[in-house]
């Protein structure tokens, strides 16, 4: 019988600090975890945790830390580990244990130009000041260029046919370290069977070295993280500017429509701030000739969930969303009827507050349709 999840024994994922896993969506307790600041990527292969995450998907039984997919296919909503078997269903399929991981999730450090609401100082290096002024907590930057070289990277994926390459902001994260290796993997001959997903937040263009080395592999996927359509956007992914947006993703299409290789996605992260406003963003990037959303939760910070709301406000939020053509839309209205955090809703009124006066942002007036909503109970 195959195991529950392949991931395991097919992926890494290593985070802007250093955190290694399966997966991006892998959430045990902070102190399981190993750091590629302090342990090699064969140290985690024998691990004691990676061992017992195998041995219960062989007995198909749901990690501690894999609940954020089982939530989500709970809830009629494709969770990574579906997603990806899709993907890569010939490779899972064909797996031999010896190939050892063949798709990689590495994000160069946490270097980012946006401090988005529902991010924190882990994954973006413009937080530390905001985050420590409010939550108390200083999150200083950390060095993984020792155990992360160019070389590490390509001795222990001699058999790779995937990175993903998410933020921080990819674009401005050790730079020279991410085209050093793909040029390894342009001089070796494996480029043109490798395929690369860059996660990016589209306000930073990519300059003519990064598109002369695509060029050599079999295809780039550049997913456009997107939480909200003009004003809502510029509050979510604050300081992000619509007309920046817009300029960029205008290029980009245009390198679509020239480049056989070269596909643009779109990831949307579904919080408190934005599920309301879900049929919205589906009809604007239908609008822009933007491909369907893939959209994912808020899962931390706890208070920023999208189940966040009082059971009063979810049922106006849940009929709402309920009117929407779109199905991936309707399907959120499965996700808040079945999952509650409202335990966090004093704390999300509170320091939602608190980062309006610190950013002078306007919660009200950036989401009036959603403040009338909150405000009428």
């Amino acid at each position: 019988m195959k195991p529950l999840c392949l991931v395991p024994w097919t992926s890494i994922d290593i985070s802007p600090r250093g955190a290694i896993a399966p997966c991006c969506k892998f959430a045990p307790g902070t102190n399981e975890l190993m750091n590629i600041t302090s342990n090699t990527i064969d140290e985690y292969v024998n691990s004691e945790l990676l061992s017992k995450v195998k041995q219960q998907m062989l007995d198909h039984e749901w990690p501690a830390g894999c609940i954020r997919c089982k939530i989500e296919e709970e809830s009629n909503i494709k969770s990574k580990r579906q997603l990806d078997y899709e993907r890569w269903q010939d490779n899972f399929d064909n797996y031999k244990e010896e190939q050892g991981f063949i798709v990689a999730s590495i994000a160069f450090g946490n270097t980012c130009n946006l401090k988005c609401i529902t991010c924190g100082s882990g994954s973006s290096s413009r937080w530390r000041k905001e985050y420590h002024a409010l939550y108390g907590i200083d999150k200083p930057p950390i060095e993984i260029i020792d155990n992360l070289t160019s070389d590490n990277i390509y001795n222990v994926l001699p058999n790779v046919i995937h990175f993903d390459i998410p933020g921080g902001e990819p674009f401005l994260s050790e730079i020279e370290k991410q085209l050093e290796l793909l040029q390894r993997y342009v001089n070796s001959g494996q480029s043109k069977n490798i395929t690369l997903h860059y996660t990016t937040n589209a306000q930073v263009w990519p300059n003519d070295t990064w598109w002369d080395l695509w060029t050599n592999f079999k295809e780039i996927d550049l997913q456009l993280s997107i939480d909200g359509v003009g004003p809502r956007y510029e509050y979510i992914r604050y300081p992000a500017k619509q007309h920046i947006l817009e300029q960029n993703l205008h290029q980009y299409l245009e390198k679509e429509n020239s480049l056989d290789n070269f596909r643009l996605s779109v990831s949307h992260t579904v919080s408190v701030y934005n599920i309301y406003y879900l049929d919205e963003f589906f009809t604007w990037c239908k609008s822009v000739s933007l491909p369907r959303p893939w959209c994912g939760r808020v899962h931390a910070p706890l208070h920023m969930r999208p189940c966040v709301f009082p059971r009063d406000t979810k049922n106006k939020i849940i009929q709402h969303l309920k009117t929407s053509s779109h199905l991936d839309v309707n399907t959120w209205s499965n996700y808040l009827d079945n999952n509650d955090s409202s335990k966090y809703w004093n704390q999300f009124i509170t320091m939602r507050d608190k980062h309006d006066t610190y950013r002078n942002t306007n919660f009200s007036q950036t989401f009036p349709e959603l403040a009338e909503i909150i405000n009428g109970i």
